[in-house]
């Protein structure tokens, strides 16, 4: 995963910084002034990210004069805009600290704030705009949480006169406890009178009067009302329909009736949920479940939760929430669909069989595509295009004859789909994807989890029928299972698209995000939030949903990003549970990493290594460096060139057991993702490609053998070493007939004409793809090439060479059962040709050449001629 934090329109705002202090604006400047005051005086590395909120303009940020502020302590920045922005009515902001590395270490407050006027006033973790200079005598208490019953903890905006002063108040009576010095502007209030209802309001507060009260934030404490029931969400019967909720901090639940999807907006949203039509839901005190029962056959009718909770004074705050276990949705995920299951399932239905595979997950191997990018091409000959149901579709070809889609995917010999994100996602607008008039985006890549268990409507062929998605996902993976391939689906648990109108906070407000010290969301996805999957209801949720789609969908494995924000005792027990109770070999694997800095203590990230002996694999970004080099830029890898990359290229070899594995399965072999420059674009920027954007195969000259280009032969060895390497091979969908994203290396939101497989390149570069195909022939066809315990590695695997551009090994002794007792394979990076003698043995067969990959024999070598040259920058194999 690979996008920016937020979705901000397309055009340009000039910025101009410059110091200023409190004067009023004047009547011919054309730009914002904003005042920004901060309690401790901190500001380093603060400033203002604003956009133009009716669409014409795309965000820029400017920093605050940190060395003038006002006599107040306000700093100031002051943004000078064009004058083709002079009629922008409202613009939006948010106050954020960048740092090294990190442009969003931490926001202030976790809304956006917006305002028609020129010069405004913010005031540190308040989410009013004020248009002059608020009261800043009296600080607020930033956040107060209660992560147990007898523990409170405040945090501060400033030093306090005395830590002692502050107590817990529950309905306007104080809780018996005291408070003490916990570190600069942190304090913690014990309690000997235990916090008893979470649902309750509970206050901090400063009984010296000088901070302002603050509503405690109920997150840990919440712990003790764990619910392990598998009944939470919309249990349907012909007769009654139960449904429930865990929300303990409610004061009060109600499940809203609809009887249809509601009033979209020309954005694609229904904003009104009003309704008299209200069922009153009841509360469990010991788990926080709320429930109901509500008679008669309501398939067809659609549902919220209203929700109520405590807030400030006699106040009750009310959201109109989504079911977090909702399966069926409107369009666009507005509003929860009540539907019979068994209605949604196609004629040919199987739910309990998968095509065979191995426990061994290293037999694997991963092919990644994007359900749209996989058809929406129009010479892709296949009619469902965009959709998932262009899987269901055999015997397509290109205008030349080419086999395309699922044909294509069975002649390559893959075992294994991974689809990039196809739940159901918010950056799409379902209503008017397949309407060529509306200017709306049709693309992303999905990494914006709306609706978990409900697959992406904009998949679908009527995505207002919320029967239609879930029936053509089945029949996407059946239509898959039946050509003998498993489905991955690539799940996004680490963040939200939204927070507060997102799945969770206006059920459970505070429990589901992890936080700042402050109380601010932490954003170690760079996306805007994280999902605290440490605790224990967020733990069972991941677990419930991974669940539901191994056994509603038959899905057969997880890919999981950004892998290091889900803590690792979660996906011990997901691995656990889902082998246990669904498959024993469904594939398990992510990203061991993060992307901005996360709170979740380090020693529980699933980074790389943390994986060991856990029974799930990760993506191995050390063989990828080693290959290729760096992911955006002009650098080198061992297929390209570089020196000094052996030793990287020999740990890949071994299935990374001496690097970051106990075992190979351990390891997802690969060199380029949907992440970053795509394999062909990254090969051609290294070797001096001048403009991809415009001519991505200038390299390859037409009249001239395809294999003689040293691209295509840099492409070849780059995943020949990923194929022949122990460990589970990736790669990403077109790789195998040179596709191009014309040098967009982070094309989350880019149109088809960048994203799309160009199936006219299965035909134009049929070659490269046979090749491709010999490769995993050879791979399947031969187990020495998927070994995974260590020993099998350190007593059947001889490194013979390792230097100077050249990298020898032999797999020996009939490795893993082979038939073949002894493998030779050679790997040469260098422009230059390399000469090697061939282990003793009485006659060689080379399987491997540089143009030409498989399990038949190309050539022999008897004894006495075991010298033999590999060509530059290309492969060979033999065996004995």
């Amino acid at each position: 995963m690979r996008r920016f934090l937020r979705i901000i329109p397309a055009g340009l705002i000039a910025a101009v910084i410059l110091s200023c202090s409190t004067t009023p604006l004047e009547d011919d400047f054309s730009g914002i002034i904003v005042h920004y005051y901060r309690y401790m005086g901190d500001y380093a590395g603060w400033n203002v990210w604003l956009w133009p909120a009716d669409g014409s303009g795309e965000a820029q940020n400017f920093f605050f004069d940190v060395h003038n502020p006002d006599r107040d302590g306000f700093v100031t920045a002051r943004l000078l805009l064009p004058e083709a922005f002079a009629n922008v009515k409202e613009f939006g902001m948010i106050i954020r600290r960048s740092e090294d590395g990190n442009d969003w270490a931490e926001k202030d407050g976790n809304n956006d704030r917006f305002t028609e006027e020129r010069e405004v006033w913010i005031r540190q973790n308040d989410p009013a705009v004020y248009t002059s200079t608020p009261d800043i005598s009296r600080p607020p208490i930033l956040f107060a949480v209660a992560d147990s019953a007898d523990k409170v903890t405040v945090i501060l905006s400033k030093e306090p006169a005395d830590y002692s002063a502050f107590g817990l108040y529950g309905n306007n009576k104080k809780l018996a406890g005291v408070s003490k010095r916990l570190s600069r502007g942190k304090v913690e209030i014990t309690l000997s009178e235990k916090i008893i209802d979470p649902s309750k309001q509970y206050i901090a507060r400063d009984e010296s009067g000088d901070f302002g009260d603050k509503q405690v934030t109920m997150r840990n404490i919440l712990d003790d009302y764990y619910y392990g029931g598998g009944d939470l969400g919309l249990s349907y019967r012909p007769d009654q329909s139960g449904f429930k909720v865990w929300a303990p901090t409610a004061v009060a639940v109600s499940v809203a009736l609809y009887e249809d999807s509601g009033t979209y907006n020309a954005a694609g949203k229904v904003t009104d949920h009003e309704t008299q039509n209200l069922h009153r839901m009841e509360r469990d005190a010991k788990t926080g479940v709320w429930s109901a029962v509500i008679k008669g056959n309501l398939a067809g009718k659609y549902y919220l939760y209203r929700t109520e909770f405590t807030g400030g004074g006699n106040d009750a705050r009310v959201s109109w929430a989504a079911d977090p276990y909702a399966y069926a949705v409107s369009a666009n995920g507005q509003r929860m669909a009540i539907i019979s299951p068994d209605a949604a399932n196609p004629p040919n239905w199987k739910p309990k069989q998968k095509p065979p595979f191995s426990a061994a997950w290293q037999d694997a191997v991963i092919y990644e595509l994007h359900v749209r990018d996989f058809s929406i091409d129009e010479n892709s000959g296949m009619k469902n295009r965009g959709k998932f149901l262009a899987f269901t579709e055999r015997g397509t070809k290109t205008a030349v004859g080419a086999p395309t889609g699922v044909d294509h995917l069975v002649n390559l010999g893959i075992t294994h789909v991974h689809l990039l994100p196809s739940f159901d996602f918010a950056s799409i607008n379902e209503l008017t994807v397949d309407d060529p008039r509306s200017p709306a985006p049709k693309f992303n890549w999905g990494y914006d989890p709306q609706n978990y268990n409900v697959p992406e409507g904009s998949y679908s062929s009527d995505p207002a029928d919320p029967l239609t998605r879930i029936r053509e996902f089945k029949l996407m993976v059946q239509a898959l299972h039946d050509a003998g391939l498993r489905v991955v689906m690539d799940v996004v648990y680490n963040h939200t698209y939204q927070t507060g109108s997102g799945p969770f906070d206006s059920i459970v407000p505070g429990y589901y995000y992890r936080t700042t010290g402050t109380g601010a969301l932490a954003n170690g996805s760079a996306c805007g939030n994280e999902i605290a999957s440490e605790r224990p209801m967020v733990r069972k949720y991941i677990i419930d949903s991974c669940l539901y789609w191994a056994r509603e969908y038959n899905v057969d494995g997880f890919r999981f990003d950004l892998m290091g924000l889900i803590d690792t005792p979660t996906m011990k027990e997901l691995t656990e549970t889902l082998r246990k109770k669904v498959d024993p070999s469904i594939l398990i694997y992510g990203e061991p990493w993060q992307a901005g800095g996360s709170v979740l203590d380090e020693e529980m990230q699933t980074v790389t290594g943390a994986q060991r002996g856990l029974d799930f694999a990760i993506f191995n970004d050390h063989i990828r460096t080693a290959i290729k080099g760096g992911n955006d830029d002009g650098s080198k890898g061992f297929a390209t060139g570089a020196p000094d990359m052996e030793e990287g290229i020999v740990n890949g070899i071994q299935g990374s057991v001496n690097d970051v594995t106990v075992c190979a399965a351990e390891s997802i072999n690969y060199v380029t993702a949907h992440d970053n420059l795509n394999l062909w674009d990254k090969i051609a920027r290294s070797l001096g490609a001048e403009d991809l954007a415009k001519t991505p195969y200038d390299l390859i000259k037409e009249d001239h053998d395809l294999f003689d280009n040293d691209a295509v032969r840099s492409v070849l060895l780059a995943n020949g070493i990923v194929f022949t390497s122990q460990g589970i091979p990736f790669f990403q969908a077109g790789d195998e007939f040179l596709r191009t994203k014309f040098g967009d290396h982070n094309s989350y939101t880019s149109p088809d004409s960048i994203n799309m497989i160009r199936w006219e390149n299965a035909g134009r570069y049929k070659a490269v793809t046979d090749y491709y195909a010999g490769l995993i022939k050879l791979r399947k066809e031969h187990p020495a090439f998927r070994m995974s315990r260590r020993e099998d590695m350190e007593q059947k695997i001889e490194i013979l060479n390792a230097e100077d551009f050249l990298v020898s090994f032999m797999l020996k002794g009939n490795a893993n059962g082979d038939s073949w007792h002894t493998i030779f394979v050679a790997y040469n990076g260098d422009s230059k040709p390399k000469t090697l003698s061939l282990p003793v043995g009485p006659v060689w067969h080379q399987v491997v050449s540089d143009k030409k990959a498989g399990t038949e024999t190309l050539v022999e070598i008897t004894a006495g001629h075991r010298g033999v040259t590999i060509p530059p920058v290309s492969m060979a194999v033999f065996r004995e």
